[in-house]
């Protein structure tokens, strides 16, 4: 070997190790096709070529993260052979590790169709379980990762001792490749170049199945557990919040209980509205505040006037709340029925390995086509991989969306364009069918207006005049949308259901006429359902929020499939309503007919833990107790019924 060659060696023992971990993940994700074939076989061979390669992301992501450091070190031109054996010594003990958990994640697969989360978090409470599992039941398993982990170290040191070589004339080019091998290591570790790390839901840009291919259990690992907080501490046991819960969830002679293991998990037998067979369009407004709409709040700002007009052939919700004060909470409830509370894993982490009502997938078991379009950038939320998770057919965000007008360019998207674009999607769809639309353009910041001829408020760089002006643009957007709805042969066979993500930050709580609380002020949104061939002007002022949406369309389209929810139909006849609302999970708010109640979780002494629970106080903290169990066990959904 030549002097040159010589000064690589420790690039070479780099890529040797590298090679070795992309090796062991490709074979683990074979054996994880052949062990689960039946969960597989729906994919076609060019679907599993394409997991394959799109799964070699995430396996350089677990590597890099997991033994990025030492390979990094490795590359160090120190002049001690020890250093590098000490090196070598810790990445084959991380290899090891590493090929036993990508074996439980297999072993963890056949049994549950899902991947290894916070599991591994657990393992420290069960070692002699797993002790016991790896050396009786999976021997030879065992067996045959501890002889490479010995032969790992074998060799590893007889290369070191081969090929080591050390010259102080040499420490620039060294340190380059250092430099080098380290920038690669931080690109896989992200996941690739694109704005946001890799997550767990980019794996299903496809499908919910294709998705499981892609990932290994390290990956899910990694995302979950460094993700993960700690629930509340809750001073209840789980039987009883389970048993104060169930109590005040059932819509009693509507709905059953269908299932002990899914303890949550009803089906409707007795429907409110007969509207078997419509379609349904869901039209989530990004930041659509209910002070500035004056057919809601009884203003006279001018800036809703489409809103407004459907407004008059709407149910109107005056008592509608978000779950949550974030967009990805808003997508949660709307499309899985579920809030967020403190230790539970968001889209991205782990949730998606938490078996979940998803609509699409629901009124797609009842013949239903779907497609999912948002104006903001197909990474914004991961919305473009998260609908694919849902069960939509098809998912488009701002790349896909061409313009028609000179804009002042913003980060977020165009609403004229986007309503336009999920126009003719829609009419490409088979009935009946779900559409769902998710706008961009009154999102933070709003100091500048996107089209001067759609200005309603002379600029003045305040964050009240350019939200006026942007609430007016996604307005005179929604007009032009229903103009041409209105002219399809669909229209009055379609429920239209258009509320808000969350309020608006910044330009809320100035004058509208609902507004009572400090929770209205933070919480309550604006919230219609139109069809006006069978709906008529009707103001409910029943408590809701954005978990019922699924409960009703279920209702409304008599859907029998089971599903779990913290939410009721909207038209249910049950007296028993609540709303849950979570900020961060930090502060958690539970309103029903007797008042709000609110607990703020970062301001509590050890005498509030212990609270003699009245009524509200039961069902607020039972929420919590139970929502953050279920998911944790995978006791939410059985996903079964789904796949």
């Amino acid at each position: 070997m030549d002097k040159y060659n010589k000064n690589l060696f420790r690039l070479k023992l780099t890529l040797v190790y590298f090679s070795i971990l992309i090796a062991a993940f490709f074979a683990f994700r074979v054996a994880l096709l052949y062990t689960n074939y039946r969960f597989f076989n729906q994919l076609s061979c060019l679907e599993l070529l394409y997991s394959f390669l799109l799964g070699f992301r995430f396996d350089v992501f677990a590597i890099s993260v997991v033994c990025g450091i030492l390979l990094f070190l490795i590359n160090i031109p120190l002049k001690s052979k020890l250093f590098l054996k000490i090196n070598c010594s810790f990445l084959n003990i991380f290899i090891f590790f590493t090929t036993l958990l990508l074996a439980g994640d297999i072993i963890n697969f056949k049994f549950f169709n899902k991947h290894l989360t916070t599991e591994i978090s657990l393992a420290k409470n069960h070692v002699s379980y797993f002790l016991s599992l790896a050396f009786k039941d999976y021997f030879f398993i065992t067996l045959t990762i501890i002889l490479v982990f010995i032969l790992l170290f074998y060799f590893s040191f007889q290369f070191i001792n081969k090929n080591y070589y050390y010259s102080q004339k040499d420490t620039a080019l060294n340190l380059f490749v250092t430099f080098i091998v380290a920038f690669i290591l931080v690109v896989f570790a992200r996941g690739g170049v694109q704005e946001r790390i890799l997550s767990i839901t980019d794996a299903y840009s496809r499908n919910k199945i294709s998705g499981e291919l892609q990932l290994n259990g390290v990956f899910t690992s990694l995302k979950s557990i460094s993700a993960q907080t700690l629930p509340n501490d809750i001073n209840v046991s789980y039987q009883n919040a389970l048993s104060v819960l169930r109590d005040n969830l059932l819509d009693k002679n509507e709905e059953v209980f269908v299932d002990d293991k899914y303890p949550l998990m009803r089906q409707r037998i007795k429907f409110n509205v007969n509207m078997q067979g419509y379609n349904v369009i869901i039209i989530l407004l990004e930041s659509w505040q209910k002070d500035y709409i004056d057919s809601l709040a009884g203003t006279n700002y001018g800036v809703t006037p489409n809103f407004d007009n459907i407004s008059k052939e709407s149910i109107i919700f005056d008592n509608f709340y978000a779950n949550g004060q974030r967009s990805i909470m808003g997508l949660m409830s709307v499309l899985l029925s579920i809030p967020y509370v403190k230790g539970m894993l968001y889209f991205g982490q782990g949730l998606e390995n938490c078996g979940q009502t998803r609509l699409p997938a629901i009124l797609g078991k009842s013949g239903y086509d779907n497609v999912f379009v948002q104006a903001d950038k197909r990474e914004s939320d991961n919305a473009i991989a998260i609908a694919n998770y849902l069960g939509f057919n098809e998912s488009y965000g701002k790349e896909d969306i061409p313009l028609h007008h000179n804009y002042l360019q913003i980060n977020k998207g165009y609403d004229i364009e986007g309503l336009e674009f999920f126009f003719n999607k829609v009419q490409k769809l088979k009935s009946p069918f779900l559409g769902f639309y998710f706008t961009s353009t009154t999102h933070i910041p709003y100091t500048k207006t996107v089209l001067k001829s759609l200005e309603k408020y002379p600029e003045d760089g305040t964050e009240k005049t350019g939200y006026l002006n942007r609430l007016y643009y996604s307005d005179y957007a929604l007009g032009e949308f229903f103009k041409k709805v209105k002219e399809s042969k669909w229209f009055d066979k379609t429920i239209f259901i258009l509320l808000s993500d969350h309020q608006a930050y910044g330009v809320g709580g100035i004058n509208g006429l609902f507004e009572k609380t400090k929770v209205d002020k933070t919480f309550k949104i604006p919230a219609i359902i139109y069809c006006p061939k069978l709906f008529k002007l009707q103001r409910n002022t029943n408590l809701a929020s954005q978990i019922d949406i699924v409960p009703t369309i279920i209702d409304l389209l008599n859907i029998r499939t089971p599903y779990s929810s913290l939410g009721k139909s909207l038209f249910s006849k049950t007296k028993n309503r609540f709303v849950f609302l979570s900020y961060e999970g930090e502060q958690v708010y539970l309103i029903n007919s007797e008042g709000v109640l609110s607990y703020d979780w970062k301001n509590i002494c050890d005498k509030q833990k212990k609270l003699l629970f009245e009524k509200n106080e039961k069902l607020l903290f039972s929420i919590e107790k139970v929502i953050y169990y279920l998911t944790a066990k995978d006791k939410w959904y059985d996903s079964e019924i789904l796949n």
